[in-house]
This record gives structure tokens, C-alpha cells and sequence, in this order.
């Protein structure tokens, strides 16, 4: 080999390790998952979703905060971390991104969370709302990044679940009964004018689907009472579940422990009680009914 020749490879070599270290992609090398989402994101946009930063309750810091407390789990995830910071234009091998980087970074690993691949063929296939647009499109992404699209639609915006688990238990003169089990027309107890507990129809049942990592609060009465919803559901008395502390007061007794769970199911359900109050009972504690708001 001529001194030319190795010089030629040993500049092929320094650019390979280039390319590397800055996160660019190698010809002919297929891509992972989270780079071929960004191939879809970039020919139609990100995908429209219930942000759990911002809806249904939004705190302020709460977006900073949640990327800090993420950032461990995402910069350990080698291929999530390359993929977002080559798409993203971050700094490769930082010793630590600053705050205005991992907010970056944090707003990037949610949209890739919200949409979901399957495998198909030698592809993947996707099926999403875009967001702004809210345009609904389906088709497959080549393990090379080629998009394909089978299908295109209008969509809507997505209807962020304010519900109940799909385990939870509703108070009824016949016992307790699981929440999927309600229908209309089942009696269940409902608070009256004056305070008291009444039997009345449901007049109107309803669920939600959920995007994958939808979050529910797990709230746990000092009586033993617990229930698990998303954080926007109101107790009798208006208060978002979300915004409820240790200590507070909710239907005569103390919030004993609160926490922020991830929910395995793939809808949320909610009812609806004849009478004055639309109140029911829920993992035996008292709360309002979703299904007014959307009915009004």
C-alpha cells in the first residue's frame, strides 16, 4: 500500500470517528427508532398530545423541572440521547448539558414518546395527528428513513383525559362496581341538595383513550380510602386531584400520601349521576363528573 493509500484511510478513519462523536448518521447504517421518528416529524410535523407538563394542570417551573428530573434517564438511553442531540443540534459530549439544553432535549424525548411504531415488513408503521394541523396520517418509514404514506385525514385535537382508571371502584346501592361496568341507566349513590346520599340513574358514561405515558395521580386518604385519576379530575369541591398536597382535607379525611403514577391501560372512564349535584363516589371518595363540562 502506497503512503498515499494510507494516508486516504487513515483521513477515511478520522472522519468515520468525526461523525461519531458528533452524532451524525453513517451511510448505509439503518436507523433506530427514535431517528425515524424524527424522519416522520420532519416531513409532517410532531405529534398533537396531551403534554403532561401543561395539561391539565400547568406549574410554574414545572416544564424545567420535569427536564432536569429526566435528564439522567434520557442521557443514559444512547441511542434516545444521540438521536435527539444530532436532530436537536446540541452539544455531542458535553459534561452536562445546562438547563436551556436539557429543556430541549426534554421537549424533543416527549414528542418522540407520543408516537408509537410497529413493526411492519422490513419498516415500521405509524398512525398520528399532527400537531397544529391536527391532519391524521398513516403509512411506513423504511429502515433508512424513507417515509411512506398510506393515508391522510383530517384529524381533531386530541381529547386530553380528565377520567378515572379503569380499576376504579363506583359506589352503588348494590355494592361497589367497577367503573367499565357502568352504564346508563345503573343506579349509583350521588350526593343530594342537602348533603345526603341518594340513589340515582347514570345518564350519561363515557371514556377516553390515553397516549402512551399518560400519567394518573395516586392519591391515598389517611382512612385508607385511595384512588387513582388523572390529575385534572375535581373532588366535590372543585380542587384538581393534581393539586392536592399531604395534609389537605378531601371528603373528612387527610391526604395521607400523593403521587404521580404511570397508567398501563389505554382508556380513562368517567359517569355521570342524575340529580342536583352530579357528585358520585369513587374509590369511596366524592367526586364531580367530567361529562357535565362536556355535555354544556
Amino acid at each position: 500500500m502506497s503512503v498515499r493509500d494510507e494516508v486516504k484511510r487513515a483521513l477515511a478513519a478520522v472522519l468515520l470517528l468525526a461523525a461519531m462523536a458528533c452524532g451524525t448518521t453513517v451511510p448505509g447504517t439503518p436507523l433506530n427508532q427514535y431517528q425515524l421518528k424524527f424522519r416522520i416529524f420532519d416531513q409532517f410535523g410532531p405529534p398533537a398530545f396531551c403534554d403532561p407538563d401543561f395539561y391539565p394542570i400547568a406549574r410554574a417551573g414545572g416544564e424545567q423541572a420535569s427536564a432536569q428530573s429526566n435528564y439522567a434517564q434520557i442521557r443514559d438511553n444512547g441511542e434516545l440521547y444521540s438521536a435527539i442531540v444530532e436532530h436537536e443540534h446540541l452539544p455531542a459530549v458535553p459534561a452536562e448539558l445546562d438547563d436551556a439544553q436539557k429543556l430541549t432535549l426534554y421537549r424533543a424525548f416527549k414528542k418522540l414518546r407520543a408516537l408509537v411504531l410497529q413493526p411492519s415488513g422490513t419498516g415500521h408503521a405509524f398512525d398520528y395527528t399532527v400537531e397544529g394541523t391536527y391532519m391524521r396520517v398513516s403509512g411506513t418509514v423504511a429502515g433508512d428513513g424513507t417515509v411512506s404514506v398510506a393515508s391522510r385525514s383530517q384529524g381533531s385535537r386530541p381529547n386530553c383525559p380528565i377520567c378515572l382508571s379503569a380499576a376504579t371502584h363506583i359506589a352503588t346501592p348494590a355494592g361497589d362496581v367497577v367503573v367499565t361496568a357502568i352504564h346508563v341507566g345503573t343506579l349509583v349513590w350521588t350526593q343530594g341538595a342537602d348533603g345526603s346520599r341518594v340513589a340515582a340513574p347514570v345518564i350519561a358514561v363515557g371514556s377516553t383513550p390515553v397516549p402512551a405515558g399518560h400519567l394518573m395521580v395516586h392519591v391515598m386518604l389517611a382512612d385508607g380510602r385511595q384512588l387513582w385519576a388523572s390529575p385534572g379530575h375535581r373532588t366535590a369541591d372543585g380542587r384538581p386531584l393534581g393539586s392536592l398536597a399531604v395534609g389537605d382535607v378531601v371528603d373528612g379525611s387527610r391526604v395521607g400520601g400523593w403521587e404521580v403514577v404511570a397508567y398501563s391501560g389505554d382508556r380513562t372512564y368517567d359517569l355521570l349521576p342524575a340529580g342536583p349535584t352530579e357528585f358520585y363516589w369513587a374509590g369511596g371518595i366524592l367526586l364531580s363528573s367530567t361529562l357535565s363540562e362536556q355535555r354544556a
